[in-house]
């Protein structure tokens, strides 16, 4: 009798029903020869473990849409994901014991700045607070156009990171795992880095980082999984230095890679340190 632990047969069951073919269309679910009925491909999904952007890219499928500069991308956005995520409570309690008036916030991969809209309702927004949105340029036309309707004159746009030069507040919620480029390198372009760093709702890990492929709203995407103890260095070397972390509930699970399993997402708050060297 093979002596297989029961908790792994079920693991394997699981990862067999929930791996992804990547054949469904993306308008809507249909049957799906592969499982055997209507597959749920509205439903966010992984497949693959890779070892760098290059590698994931490759593995995306080439005849389905990539990345978010989409307007089917922005539509599902604005329609689903425009109330308060629980899990930026942490980033506003910072952010309410930051701002000061004058404040200005850069937004990297604030959409069409859902968080401003959304975090007006909870805390007070200082006088004089310009708040940068920063991403793909269907995101920041629909938000421009949406700021008018609104009246929303703190909001700005831009498709370009170094707008975040002399900023006081650096805050990105959901967006470093799709950026190739790390975080202390994108800050280390700028001349005048921002003094407060707030990241949230980024996957890590004890492991080596590593690539998957995501199938999200419409669209395959690259999409990192860090290694915490790098990230946190890698901002330590640029002077700055770790103010706070929390987990989010939230896991990410690959389909027969258990290895790379992520138990939970991750939130930081890092200030920079005068007394280091920059």
């Amino acid at each position: 009798m093979i002596n297989y632990p029961l908790s792994e047969g079920l693991n394997f069951a699981r990862d067999l029903l929930t791996h992804p073919c990547f054949m469904c269309d993306n308008e809507s679910p249909r049957f799906c020869i592969y499982r055997g009925r209507k597959c749920a491909n509205m439903a966010v999904r992984y497949r693959g473990v890779y070892p760098s952007h290059d590698a994931a890219i490759a593995a995306l499928p080439s005849s389905k849409p990539r990345g978010f500069d989409h307007k089917k991308v922005v539509d599902h956005f604005q329609k689903k994901l425009s109330f308060f995520n629980p899990g930026d409570y942490p980033a506003l309690l910072r952010l309410q014991q930051i701002l000061r008036p004058g404040s200005t916030i850069f937004d990297l991969g604030g959409g069409y700045g859902q968080c401003y809209y959304a975090y007006k309702d909870y805390i007070q927004f200082p006088d004089g607070l310009r708040w940068v949105v920063c991403d793909f340029p269907s995101f920041t036309q629909r938000g421009e156009e949406f700021a008018k309707e609104q009246l929303a004159d703190a909001l700005s746009f831009t498709t370009n990171r170094q707008d975040a030069n002399g900023s006081l507040v650096y805050l990105t919620n959901g967006t470093l795992q799709y950026i190739e480029t790390g975080l202390a390198e994108m800050l280390s372009e700028l001349a005048e880095k921002p003094p407060h760093v707030l990241v949230n709702r980024v996957p890590v890990y004890s492991g080596e980082t590593y690539y998957t492929v995501q199938y999200g709203a419409f669209s395959y995407s690259p999409y990192k999984v860090m290694n915490a103890e790098q990230l946190i260095n890698s901002m330590e070397h640029l002077g700055y230095r770790k103010i706070d972390q929390w987990s989010l509930p939230r896991k990410l699970r690959i389909p027969f890679r258990s290895a790379h399993f992520v138990a939970d997402y991750q939130g930081f708050y890092f200030a920079l340190s005068p007394a280091l060297p920059l």
